[in-house]
């Protein structure tokens, strides 16, 4: 069964573009358009590092479970549990802020049981979260029905004027990070939707999978699924999330084979746990599974499985370079052989 009112989101795409300028412009929003981007192909992988200086004072949930304090919330010393200063700012359990990143040109309230707000810190102009209205809903709980229909919903409307081609359109994907191994930085559940790099600067491989598969320069493992454009939207909607189901169970048999075991919170069964990214466009739904944050300084999230990379500085980047960009995001993740 899919949900119909996900077709029916009120989003007015360019006067959402002027209201995060609006936001960029008051300091509210944290985006640099000068940012600098250095692109470079590695193994036949391409990839593209952003410099966004802002990021230095992004709060991170790193590989152990800890994250640097900040006046947004604090982490337990697990990582799982979400503590919020008394403040109307924050759902009751959120650690996710919402005074001043209101999306007001729109409908908010957004699927079923969801806000859209605008991202803190950006790394695409413009960049979006959608996060649950229960804010004790947390990053380890793999996407249910509701949240990948709200998703894809955001994502039909956004995409409208670049599926009709209209000259200056942008392209819209959404993301979302399973867990503290998957590379999240905040522990209330949301999932992201940002517009993607132009085509002639950048291509994502998935666009051209065949092209990146034939000299096998992938060898992390990832679970495809190409969506048939000549269904109907809800056939679309419910086909991809029939994919997205199994594909986490494939993700979980995957890394329970190789012997790993995540980190559960306290009265959560580890085996309920799926640390994986999810990346969602109107042609295809990737799902990579995962076994680590980062690496030696090294982070990467759903992005970076596309060889979009962020990063704060030139030294963050060459945490990359030097590990050898391929082989790190496989270590970050499992092997394509297992």
């Amino acid at each position: 069964m899919v949900h119909p009112k996900h077709f029916h989101m009120e989003l007015d795409e360019h006067a959402l573009l002027e209201e995060f300028d609006e936001r960029v412009k008051e300091g509210v929003v944290i985006y640099e358009g000068d940012h600098q981007v250095i692109r470079e192909t590695y193994n036949g992988f391409p990839f593209e590092f952003r410099i966004l200086k802002g990021h230095a004072s992004k709060p991170e949930v790193s590989s152990s479970g800890s994250t640097p304090s900040a006046s947004s919330a604090t982490i337990s010393s697990n990582g799982w549990t979400a503590h919020r200063p008394k403040t109307p700012e924050y759902l009751p359990g959120s650690d996710i802020s919402l005074t001043g990143f209101e999306v007001r040109n729109s409908n908010a309230d957004v699927g079923l049981g969801h806000y859209m707000i605008f991202n803190k810190f950006c790394a695409a102009r413009p960049h979006y979260l959608l996060l649950t209205q229960n804010g004790h809903r947390r990053q380890h709980e793999s996407l249910t029905f509701d949240d990948f229909g709200t998703l894809w919903g955001v994502l039909s409307v956004l995409n409208k004027d670049w599926e009709a081609k209209k000259p200056g359109a942008r392209r819209y994907m959404g993301m979302f990070n399973c867990g503290i191994n998957s590379g999240c930085s905040r522990l209330h559940k949301h999932m992201q939707v940002l517009a993607v790099p132009d085509e002639a600067e950048f291509e994502l491989w998935p666009d051209s999978a065949s092209k990146y598969e034939e000299p096998k320069c992938i060898p992390f493992k990832y679970y495809k699924h190409d969506i048939d454009g000549r269904l109907d939207e809800l056939s679309k909607e419910k086909e991809a999330w029939e994919r997205y189901f199994e594909f986490t169970a494939a993700a979980q048999e995957a890394l329970m084979k190789a012997g790993y075991i995540p980190n559960a919170p306290d009265g959560v069964d580890a085996t309920e746990i799926v640390p994986h990214n999810i990346i969602l466009t109107r042609e295809w739904l990737l799902v990579i599974p995962r076994t680590q944050a980062g690496m030696n300084g090294a982070d990467a999230n759903a992005a970076g499985y596309l060889g979009m990379v962020w990063v704060s500085d030139e030294g963050r980047m060459r945490k990359w370079t030097d590990q050898g960009p391929v082989e790190l995001l496989t270590r970050l993740g499992l092997p394509n052989d297992i």
